[in-house]
């Protein structure tokens, strides 16, 4: 006799055989049944504040399984999905930002929704979270949007054809790197499952590009690689969820070629080498004499490109993406780029080239300061340089954090997590929670993941800091306090009360969101910093930078105060937001 297990079971350990050990959501009626399933498959349950921070969560728990192998040669298996669980319509909606985000920026998430029974479905009932008028699909159909593959449950004939539904959507998740959705009604849950379909894996390998083709497209780049006097290794945020971050990272290390990096890129390459140039400025190939740009994961998107006056020269450039090569000459192959690059690795082993010496950039001192000035922007982030450590998981927040973190020269082996284009407000917050759960769930613990914050950001999601507690997640986070918006103060508005947001004690955030007092099992440490002496007593206390606990330092800055290099790109956008009726 074949046995069985519940739906809801096989849903839960196939996300357990992609290395996704936790799922955030926010319990819903219509699938509480299902979490009494979850703790047989050995996935954690994460109970979140509200539904839009565990879609950010999920999509944090995604991303920390971009550390390429100079950050965990072979010592882990990451997680290959993030995943959230919430309730039909009100639930979903509250999410649907994350996932928007998710879908935009190509992380794997996994979003399962509780929805109402198949008879309820049948009997068009008027249902609790329905919009009223008897269009119970519309929530799907937003979804169609912002995922790439969808699985309706209740359509399937049986539980076996539902279970294999689900197994493809996920499959499509990992293999796409994009967010996918599940409808799982709440009379499914327990249907009976073939037991043994577990036994079969999911086939994660992309299909094996034409050989003939690729091998054209290798010796077409390995012959202007041999020729480029003036060549360049450009990382770019893609390069994570395209697979190609370890590409990126062996490719500049042996052909000593120039090496940049935008600043949704940083963390890919090695800072540390004589040929590292800094992040991206002007636009290389148009700009200067770069005669070649071998570009990885390319997001040609404004936040990313200074407002497009970074773009590379499309004549010079060949673009790696997942699924694609974008040539110099202007022809595009439809090819997986990881194979691609493998080949063209095969094909370096006695690799010559005739690219001119490479002066390596000056190494970042910290500033030295007297202790009572005040901090700011132009050298907080290059003190903040020598406080990162290898192994570190660094998140930026957008705003000034983004922006300003591209002065900070990185030690080897640090994951970045920024937004290149979605760029939602209060986003890394609970990411900051997702990539926290994901380093303790795979035992990589130690391993700080300190967040760069804006105090606008934390009003958005604050609530994420009491997921943090609740699970006793380590967490440093620097909150960069200048009282509002101030990179919307330099595109409108620089004194306008609109900008202006209301004044926290955040040093006492902790203990309101439930943080005991004197728990030496988990330490809480907060304080408030105006001047670099104080800056500097914080950083230097062995018990702060030991990344156990959370920490929080409010940074109070002017509330004008940006790095004097994004000035120009700021007033560029200003003249582009203002510009007038024609």
């Amino acid at each position: 006799m074949t046995r069985t297990i519940p739906l809801a079971q096989h849903i839960f350990t196939r996300l357990r055989q992609l290395n996704c050990l936790s799922i955030h959501g926010v319990p819903g009626d219509f699938f509480l049944r299902a979490l009494d399933h979850l703790k047989p498959t050995g996935v954690r349950w994460i109970g979140n504040a509200n539904e839009l921070c565990a879609g950010y969560a999920a999509d944090g728990y995604a991303r920390a399984g971009w550390a390429h192998s100079p950050v965990s040669p072979d010592l882990w298996k990451p997680p290959r999905v993030g995943a959230l669980l919430t309730t039909y319509g009100v639930g979903e909606l509250s999410a649907i930002n994350a996932i928007a985000g998710a879908w935009a920026e190509n992380v794997p998430v996994v979003h399962i929704v509780g929805t109402p029974s198949r008879k309820l479905w049948r009997e068009r009932r008027l249902v609790h979270h329905s919009p009223g008028d008897g269009r119970m699909e519309i929530y799907a159909e937003m979804a169609k949007m912002i995922t790439c593959a969808q699985a309706d449950l209740q359509t399937a004939g049986s539980p076996n054809e539902a279970a294999a539904m689900y197994d493809d959507v996920v499959r499509r998740c990992a293999l796409d790197s994009k967010p996918v959705y599940v409808q799982l009604p709440s009379d499914m849950v327990e249907a009976g499952v073939d037991a043994t379909l577990l036994e079969r894996g999911l086939e994660l390998s992309p299909p094996e590009n034409d050989a003939v083709l690729q091998q054209d497209i290798v010796s077409h780049i390995l012959d202007r690689m041999k020729y480029a006097r003036r060549p360049l290794i450009l990382a770019d945020g893609f390069a994570h969820s395209a697979g190609l971050a370890e590409s990126a990272y062996q490719m500049a290390a042996y052909t000593n070629f120039r090496q940049m990096c935008t600043t949704s890129g940083k963390g890919i390459l090695d800072e540390d080498a004589s040929t590292w140039q800094g992040a991206l400025t002007g636009q290389p190939g148009r700009d200067d004499d770069t005669d070649l740009i071998l570009h990885f994961g390319p997001i040609l998107a404004d936040t990313n490109t200074a407002g497009w006056s970074n773009v590379p020269e499309p004549t010079v450039t060949i673009s790696f993406e997942k699924d694609c090569v974008r040539l110099d000459n202007g022809k595009t192959y439809n090819v997986n780029s990881e194979q691609v690059l493998e080949a063209l690795e095969r094909s370096c082993s006695d690799f010559t080239s005739e690219a001119e010496p490479v002066s390596p950039l000056p190494q970042q001192q910290p500033p030295v300061l007297s202790p009572t000035l005040p901090i700011t922007q132009d050298n907080f982030w290059p003190r903040m340089s020598s406080f990162v450590r290898p192994f570190d998981a660094l998140l930026y927040a957008n705003g000034t954090p983004l922006i300003g973190s591209r002065d900070m020269r990185l030690p080897p082996a640090v994951q970045v997590i920024a937004s290149p284009i979605w760029c939602s407000i209060g986003q890394m917050l609970p990411a900051a929670q997702g990539i926290a759960a994901a380093r303790r769930d795979h035992r990589q613990c130690g391993r700080r993941t300190i967040l760069f914050e804006g105090d606008g950001s934390f009003q958005v999601t604050c609530q994420a800091l009491s997921d943090i507690i609740r699970y006793e997640l380590d967490v440093t986070i620097f909150l960069v306090n200048n009282a509002g918006y101030t990179y919307e103060r330099w595109l409108n508005g620089m004194t306008a009360e609109y900008n202006d947001v209301p004044s926290w004690r955040y040093t006492e955030a902790a203990r309101f969101f439930g943080a005991k007092d004197y728990d030496p099992k988990y330490p809480i440490a907060s304080g408030r910093v105006k001047t670099w002496g104080e800056l500097e007593a914080v950083l230097n206390d062995q018990n702060f930078s030991n990344g156990r606990g959370l920490n929080i330092v409010d940074v109070a800055m002017a509330p004008d105060d940006v790095p004097e290099a994004a000035k120009e790109g700021l007033r560029r956008g200003s003249a582009a937001l203002n510009m007038p009726y024609q």
